[in-house]
């Protein structure tokens, strides 16, 4: 009996792993994703008191991410890692220098005292991986980018042009009123957003994208309730308005884009590469 359990566990591993399709992709990411919650629920409160709690945090995370691309890599990944260090954790960082929200954590070193540990920094890139796999699911990956020999050799399109405006203008307004009365930067991001949606309508997929951010909300209200940073006039588990209305603007429509951009490239290059003698 023992053995024919073992043998269907092995079998139903077997045809899990390694990851095959864009679902399983998917399930082996959020895999690698809970470790690092179950890290900062544990320790993220006692790194606000104690920089050896910070120096768990960054060898569980340091481990974890080895470990994930040495098992789960996809072809290209490192690139979207990457992106989402220089992205996602160099926008943490300027809005920690302008105070938007502040981290708890202290940190080993001297230049990043009172804005954020180079764990969370880092993290990023693996968020970003996440972002990668839910964009390569059928559901939500909708049309492949097309260079339409417009601008810049067909590279950007009107509307991505219209969408880095729209990033640069938020995020200004968000440095300016982020204590503000809590209404303030969320009815700007709320009209902002609502005309974006009326010039350039949002496709199926997106939608579908921003019909599950709530897994955003919930996963960085986590994050807040675990100790690990505090923002100004919280409305729902520790977040703002504004950053919810953001979250619905930047994953599904900004991030979306510059992510087809890439996967054009490395299907061009894996084309080329294929066809090579």
């Amino acid at each position: 009996m023992q053995v024919v359990v073992a043998s269907n566990v092995h079998r139903t591993l077997r045809g899990f792993y390694p990851p095959r399709n864009p679902g399983q992709r998917l399930a082996w990411e959020i895999v690698f994703l809970i470790p690092i919650i179950v890290a900062v629920a544990l320790f993220g409160s006692f790194a606000a008191i104690d920089v050896l709690y910070t120096g768990i945090l960054s060898i569980i995370f340091a481990v974890n991410i080895v470990l994930r691309f040495k098992f789960v890599n996809d072809r290209g990944d490192w690139i979207f890692f990457l992106i989402g260090i220089a992205g996602g954790g160099g926008n943490d960082l300027l809005s920690m220098i302008r105070g938007v929200y502040d981290y708890t954590s202290l940190t080993y070193l001297p230049f990043l005292n009172d804005l954020m540990p180079v764990w969370m920094i880092c993290f990023w890139g693996q968020v970003f991986l996440l972002f990668r796999k839910i964009f390569n699911f059928p559901l939500f990956s909708g049309e492949e980018f097309k260079k339409n020999n417009r601008f810049l050799k067909g590279w950007v399109h009107p509307k991505l042009l219209v969408d880095i405006g729209l990033i640069v203008l938020l995020r200004t307004v968000i440095y300016t009123t982020y204590n503000w009365d809590a209404w303030i930067p969320a009815l700007i991001y709320g009209v902002t957003v609502i005309a974006r949606f009326v010039v350039f309508r949002p496709r199926k997929n997106e939608w579908c994208i921003i019909a599950i951010l709530p897994y955003a909300f919930i996963f960085e209200g986590l994050m807040v309730s675990f100790g690990l940073y505090v923002y100004y006039n919280p409305a729902f588990m520790g977040l703002p308005l504004w950053l919810m209305i953001w979250w619905m603007f930047l994953v599904p429509i900004f991030i979306k884009e510059v992510f087809d951009m890439v996967e054009y490239v490395l299907k061009q290059k894996g084309a080329k590469s294929e066809g090579a003698p």
